[in-house]
């Protein structure tokens, strides 16, 4: 099931994604942020009073929300490096070297925290980072081609900064889900309970450190929030519907997997490059898409 979960959770980022950019530019990136979060709590606090509705208010011990803080952090300055990102290069650009965490995950993953790949999993693996690689030659840049696969601009130094701080939350949030199911019989029976739970009490405390900086740096940054509201609902309906969904898949699975098949943001990326932004650049991109397609098939294997 964690197939289709993250398959959809790709979509719905990618569809986040691509609202964000649009507003890149008009708003500050801190705001961007917050929109994302902000008008995603409404949805969480609605999923969770029908959970607690039906199996009461689960145990939350200082762990469990260390790991929680831990999570909002981390992902909240990888969401503004990314948000960032998208000032300062295009769109498939950003997308894919902050893409390149799942390359970061199996890694960190069989370190730290002893997810080891099969061995499928681990070729498929380095072909989604490799297809990756192939993606940025065809970017439109000055230079040889090997020069070009590891040009490092601010835009890709921010997405690269992006992915690593994603990784690191998505091992917090799967350390939270499962110390909230281990001190919580009554949730154990499902991940998606406490996958849920999890998500809420990461979004709130997002939505508070982003209004405590807001309030305090940029102030004025609020009065835009009447002239783009109606983007900011679409982005925090589709950012609480695929953070659910990875939060979920998350905890089904090896995190390095859904990473992996995750991938297909930046090929959908793409598309909306071509067919969005007008990026014609990227049908050199073609040959990087196929590859990750490729380590995608052999991470499903």
């Amino acid at each position: 099931m964690w197939i289709e979960i993250t398959l959809l959770a790709g979509c719905l980022q990618t569809i986040r994604n691509s609202v964000a950019k649009s507003m890149a530019g008009k708003i500050s990136p801190a705001l961007n942020s917050w929109s994302r979060f902000t008008f995603n709590l409404p949805f969480s606090v609605l999923l969770v009073s029908l959970l607690v509705y039906q199996s009461g208010v689960p145990e939350t011990t200082w762990i469990f929300l260390g790991y929680c803080s831990a999570t909002a952090v981390t992902q909240l300055l990888g969401n503004i490096a990314l948000v960032a990102a998208f000032q300062r290069a295009n769109f498939a650009q950003s997308i894919v070297f902050h893409k390149l965490e799942v390359l970061f995950t199996a890694i960190l993953g069989a370190l730290f925290f002893s997810e080891w790949p099969s061995f499928l999993g681990w070729i498929g693996v380095w072909c989604c980072g490799g297809g990756i690689l192939l993606m940025n030659l065809g970017r439109d840049t000055q230079g040889r081609a090997w020069r070009r696969a590891f040009s490092i601009d601010t835009g890709a130094a921010l997405a690269l900064a992006c992915a690593f701080l994603l990784v690191i939350a998505s091992f917090m949030l799967k350390e939270a889900v499962f110390h909230l199911r281990g001190d919580n019989p009554e949730w154990a029976a499902g991940y998606f309970g406490p996958a849920a739970y999890t998500l809420f009490h990461t979004t709130w405390i997002e939505v508070v450190i982003l209004t405590v900086f807001l309030w305090f740096r940029e102030r004025q940054e609020f009065h835009k929030v009447r002239r783009y509201w109606q983007r900011m609902v679409l982005i925090g309906f589709t950012g609480f519907a695929g953070s659910l969904g990875w939060y979920w898949a998350f905890s089904l699975t090896l995190v390095a997997y859904v990473k992996a098949v995750g991938q297909i943001e930046a090929i959908l990326s793409v598309g909306i490059a071509l067919f969005v932004w007008k990026e014609k650049e990227v049908l050199k991109q073609i040959p990087g898409v196929c590859l990750i397609v490729l380590g995608i098939v052999l991470v499903l294997l």
